[in-house]
């Protein structure tokens, strides 16, 4: 019996002599899925002293002379609090679940993390999930319609095409030197690239193609994206400094997860078309049309090349004959092949992620035409055994093969129905009835151009490393690497069968070559202190910015082959020309944010940025930008709580800030000299271009916002509220210099000042929540709103009549279009001094292009293991229309038109859309006249809204018990579509691109399946 006591006493004494024992404990805060938490708030109680402390940048933590009686308690905006004993385990692994709802989600910043409900700035998220319900090649198109202040539009359907990318609208006058691109950046990495290509990227095919050249972008694998922020005020971009002036586009790519190894594979195949374009004339129109042109004209239409009515095409050639242009050129099917294999796993300390894609798509033009991509991505993190060091690497490598035609054939859909495209034995025809197409208006056969190739090859690398090391429990030193070479290699050839054996004689085969190479390198150490107390949390962050980038470029210009088969070798043409440029850029900055949150309900957060830039001369390569916002979640207080309890989440917030810009190109200041590519007594001459400017100065733009975010019924209703007010003064423009100078220009500052303004509304609601059936639908909604402020001396610019002082740089300031007149069936306009001449002194203000609302409505509906989700783009807006593509081709001259311009006038009393045909230009001055005016009017703007199905995607994923039997981890099977159907009642082609010769935006459907082993 006494033993048995003893046994019982020594039982219940030595656990309290364990617990009473001080003993230091490490561990490591995760999400369920293995990532590590950062900035977690770790409170001990239970133990009679409270310590407060926070996870480091891998997650872990380290607390000394702690009890086994102590509790953890962990919370973490986003997560729901968790709470663990310590008992005696010196290691301790907490797993914190992630909260349910939109509000928490953790958001891309600046050099860091946060959240919606406690960011201070304007953040817009695009998930992976929304990207990957869209069949597209370039990561820009999957923001169309989603993102509030963001317009986007596609310059061309041709694949691999730049995208027009404003954030809350234009704010340089001068575009050709200040660029409005947001800055990209790539895991850290400065996509010095941007959007827009630049310099060789732009030459032979891409100048051609006239719709902005190929998008640097399109060599981004979307697969491998987990998500896109759009940084839009100043508070989220003023850290940025001189880049953050038009916004910042964040893309974070994927990372590999702790568990076991999984292995993805998603493959998906589709067929595209051009959305919309317009109907034209058939052969049996087109030939009345120019038959009534003559009459019109007074003139008998004549097969004889001296006479005033010499009209081959209807005297000569087959009448009969009808060929689609339309359907020949852009009418074709593009398909699309998209595969992608991803492995991914790892442990606690070490996650990995490897990931390769393959995307092909073919043209309209022509199946053999193909833009084709390989990429790979990986990404590795790792963490000590003690938790202080930490090593993320990430990166990746694209090769994007871009086989184009050194034309976009929807320019020549307007040819003549009946021009007679093969000879009888099959080759290629260039004339017919004696008569030369080249003679007839410059007319070629279009089958020519595919046989001129454009082939372009761009190779892009990314890579970043980050290093963090937690000095002590506040401190951390992390430093990021980054560096991306960007290459392009692009041929141009037009071999002897394209060429019209009537300009054979001075126009020979010819070659381009293009190379550029840009490698840029960027080095980020950085110092963060974080501390927390019982009632609020104090976040510094301090650092610093190097870079360096270089370009190089060469342009070789090889003519007079003698041989087709030897047009890839520049060394075999008679007559070689070259072209090269160089270019080098430095950069440095110090940038520092203070963020205090008090008690989750008072935030404010203050950053500042010193940039230093190569592109302005000595004295003026440095500047401060820096912002201030704060927020107040007023839901958060005993009233609300009690008198409001339906509003779940209330918050205002409101920053003020300064951004630069210094995207105006290198050596913009200096005094420049271009080879011109003539010779003088056999020396290549050079040509004076720009003259040296030591003053020019940084562009600046002064942002402020004011916001409210609600939430209604436990967040199911969420609405956020924001007007935007941003003024760019200090304009950097190019200024035409007087010829008697030498030079062409100068590039110079401005005292014009551009505001942009507008309201941003974003709604939310989970309509239905049961557990069978889900139905959310979003809204964003924008109102911009542009306008030249002031603008002292504009009288004496170049600008003036362009832009006038209060009104948008997209002002209509031309002649009023009064329509077409019923007795004289010509296009009439507003003569406002009644002088009889029409010019500047007649132009009134019709309005602006462009949009004046736009956004887009979202609805993801589930039910069981069915998934639907589809997007409406709208806008509202003005934009050029048919009768400004006419001014080109009028109706009865040789070439094909809408067939909209059958509503044309024909006598006295005819109230018409489209004035009487001409044939000629000798006979009716006045009209001639009056179609030069209507180019200059009002007249060639309408109403260009639209709504759009941008995107729909269905989804069927099969149940746990199936997948369980199946021995795989999931299974998906979907179809995606893009640019389904457009509702508008637009004249014109497609109303995005506004350009009866560019191909419309392509409508794609696909169709594939994911599997998860």
């Amino acid at each position: 019996m006494k033993l048995l006591y003893l046994l019982l006493v020594a039982q219940l004494i030595l656990p309290a002599s364990l617990y009473c024992q001080l003993i230091q404990v490490q561990g490591k805060v995760v999400t369920a899925s293995g990532m590590p938490v950062s900035g977690a708030t770790i409170t001990t109680t239970g133990d009679g002293s409270k310590k407060i402390l926070e996870t480091t940048t891998d997650g872990s933590f380290r607390l000394e002379a702690i009890s086994g009686k102590t509790v953890l308690s962990v919370t973490h905006v986003g997560f729901d609090e968790a709470s663990i004993s310590v008992g005696s385990v010196p290691r301790l692994t907490i797993v914190l679940k992630e909260k349910a709802g939109s509000l928490d989600e953790v958001v891309i910043q600046a050099y860091g993390t946060t959240t919606r409900r406690l960011s201070t700035g304007n953040i817009t998220k695009i998930t992976s999930g929304e990207i990957e319900t869209q069949p597209v090649s370039n990561p820009i198109a999957a923001l169309e319609g989603r993102v509030p202040g963001v317009i986007i539009s596609q310059a061309s359907g041709v694949p691999g095409s730049s995208f027009n990318v404003e954030i809350r609208g234009r704010s340089s006058l001068d575009l050709q030197l200040s660029r409005n691109d947001p800055l990209f950046v790539i895991d850290g990495v400065f996509f010095e690239p941007g959007n827009q290509p630049a310099n060789l990227l732009r030459s032979a095919a891409n100048n051609n193609l006239g719709v902005g050249g190929l998008s640097p972008l399109n060599s981004i694998n979307p697969a491998d994206i987990e998500s896109i922020e759009v940084l839009k005020d100043a508070d989220a971009t003023a850290i940025y400094g001189s880049r953050g002036a038009n916004g910042v586009i964040l893309i974070t790519t994927k990372k590999g997860k702790a568990g076991i190894t999984k292995i993805t594979a998603n493959v998906y195949i589709g067929n595209s078309k051009p959305t919309r374009t317009m109907p034209l004339l058939n052969t049996q129109q087109y030939v009345a049309m120019r038959r009534e042109g003559f009459k019109n004209d007074g003139i008998t239409p004549s097969s004889n090349r001296t006479d005033r009515g010499y009209a081959p095409d209807i005297m000569l050639w087959d009448t009969t004959r009808y060929t689609d242009f339309k359907k020949l050129l852009i009418g074709n099917t593009a398909h699309t092949t998209d595969a992608q294999l991803s492995l991914s796993g790892g442990t606690q300390l070490t996650q990995f992620l490897l990931s390769g894609g393959y995307h092909k798509e073919t043209n309209v033009f022509s199946r053999s035409l193909a833009d084709t991509r390989a990429s790979v991505h990986f990404s590795i993190n790792h963490s000590s055994e003690n938790r202080r060091l930490s090593i993320a690497l990430s990166g990746g490598y694209s090769n994007d093969k871009n086989q184009l035609i050194a034309t976009d054939l929807t320019r020549f859909i307007y040819l003549p129905p009946n021009l007679r495209l093969h000879n009888e034995d099959g080759s290629l025809s260039f004339k017919e009835g004696g008569v030369s197409y080249y003679t007839v208006n410059n007319l070629i056969n279009p089958l020519s151009v595919l046989l001129k190739r454009n082939t372009s090859v761009i190779e892009n690398l990314y890579s970043n490393l980050l290093l963090s090391y937690h000095i002590f429990n506040s401190l951390t030193f992390k430093t990021s690497f980054s560096y991306n070479t960007f290459k392009n290699n692009e041929v141009s050839s037009i071999p002897s069968t394209a060429i019209d054996p009537y300009v054979s004689a001075f126009q020979t085969p010819s070659a381009s070559f293009a190379n550029s190479f840009t490698n840029s390198w960027i080095a980020e150490p950085q110092l963060n202190y974080i501390k927390n107390s019982l009632h609020g949390k104090l976040d510094i962050l301090i650092g610093g910015t190097l870079q360096q980038k270089a370009y190089k470029g060469l342009e070789i210009n090889a003519s007079h082959y003698s041989n087709d088969l030897l047009l890839n070798n520049p060394g075999a043409a008679s007559l070689v020309t070259a072209l090269n440029s160089e270019a080098l850029y430095h950069y440095a900055a110090i940038f520092g944010r203070v963020n205090y949150n008090l008690k989750d309900m008072y935030i404010l957060n203050a950053t500042f940025r010193r940039d230093g830039s190569s592109r302005f001369g000595p004295g003026n390569q440095f500047a401060n930008f820096g912002a201030i916002g704060a927020g107040w979640i007023f839901s958060g207080g005993s009233f609300f709580k009690k008198q409001l309890p339906f509003i779940s989440f209330g918050k205002l917030r409101m920053s003020y800030g300064i951004t630069g810009n210094d995207q105006i190109g290198d050596y913009a200041f200096l005094n420049l000299w271009s080879a011109d590519g003539n010779t003088y007594q056999g020396v290549q001459t050079v040509l004076p271009d720009k003259l040296y400017n030591p003053g020019l100065e940084w562009e600046t733009n002064k942002k402020l916002e004011a916001a409210i975010e609600l939430g209604f019924f436990k967040d199911k209703l969420l609405l956020s509220g924001s007007f935007y007010r941003n003024r760019s003064g200090n304009q950097l423009t190019y200024y035409p210099l007087p010829i008697q100078t030498g030079f062409q220009g100068i590039a110079a500052n401005l005292p014009a000042l551009v505001q942009n303004s507008g309201l941003e509304l974003v709604i939310t609601s989970k309509n239905i929540t049961s557990p069978k059936f889900t139905w959310v639908t979003s809204l964003n909604l924008t109102v911009p709103r542009n306008k030249l402020i002031s603008f002292p001396g504009l009288a004496a610019t170049r600008y003036n009549g362009l832009y006038i002082e209060g009104q948008p740089l997209t002002v209509i300031n031309r002649l009023k279009y009064l329509g077409v007149d019923a007795t004289t069936g010509i296009y009439s306009f507003d003569d406002v001094n009644k002088d009889g001449n029409f010019n500047a002194a007649d132009y009134q203000v019709a309005g602006y292009a462009g949009p004046r609302i736009y956004g887009g409505i979202i609805n993801s509906l589930g039910y069981h293991n069915f998934q639907l989700e589809f997007l409406l783009e709208f806008k509202k807006q003005t934009g050029q229309n048919y009768l400004a593509q006419l001014f080109n081709n009028f109706p009865g001259f040789i070439g094909n038109s809408p067939d909209l311009v059958l509503n044309r006038w024909q006598k006295p009393g005819d109230i018409a859309a489209v004035q009487q045909y001409i044939a000629t230009f000798t006979n009716i001055p006045a009209i001639i006249a009056s179609n030069v005016r209507l180019s200059n009017s009002n007249g060639i703007y309408g109403d260009a809204s639209f709504i759009r199905l941008k995107n729909i995607s269905f989804a069927y994923s099969l149940r746990p018990g199936i997948l369980k039997t199946l021995k795989i981890s999931g299974f998906k099977a979907y179809i995606i579509a893009q640019n389904l159907f457009t509702i508008t009642r637009y004249k014109g082609p497609d109303p995005e691109t506004q350009n009866a010769y560019v191909l419309p935006p392509l409508k794609t459907i696909a169709g594939g399946i994911q599997i998860t082993f």
